[in-house]
């Protein structure tokens, strides 16, 4: 005598699915939230190793060399970013260096925030 099971369900259930969609939609509106981020940085970044290779930037005064990095920011678009808050000009016997660290933090849901905090340090020539 053979006995008969039930069929067994083929394919992912309703709870399944959300589950996935909400796993997904949280990935994906990280990633779109953090791009923008990380490109900006890179531009920056960019940026000041450019200035880096310049030749005599490091003979101007802090305020020139500031302003320098201000006009090259809004001219790549970078518009939000205070240079005076975030960049650092520290001048010593080995020569001039430009430290840029900051933080970014947004929302992104309700009282959830996501945080990315960046550095990047060059050494101007002389």
């Amino acid at each position: 005598m053979k006995i008969h099971f039930p069929k067994q369900q083929a394919g992912m259930g309703a709870a399944g699915w959300m589950l996935m969609i909400a796993v997904f939609g949280s990935v994906l509106t990280v990633g779109f939230k953090l791009v923008p981020l990380y490109l900006d940085h890179n531009t920056m970044s960019k940026i000041l190793d450019r200035l880096a290779e310049e030749d005599g930037v490091s003979q101007k005064r802090d305020g020139a060399i500031s302003k320098m990095i201000t006009k090259r920011f809004k001219l790549n678009n970078i518009r939000d970013f205070k240079v005076h808050e975030n960049v650092e000009i520290n001048r010593s016997r080995d020569g001039v260096e430009i430290v840029m660290d900051y933080e970014v933090r947004m929302n992104i849901a309700g009282n959830v925030d996501l945080i990315a905090a960046f550095d990047k340090s060059v050494n101007l020539k002389n």
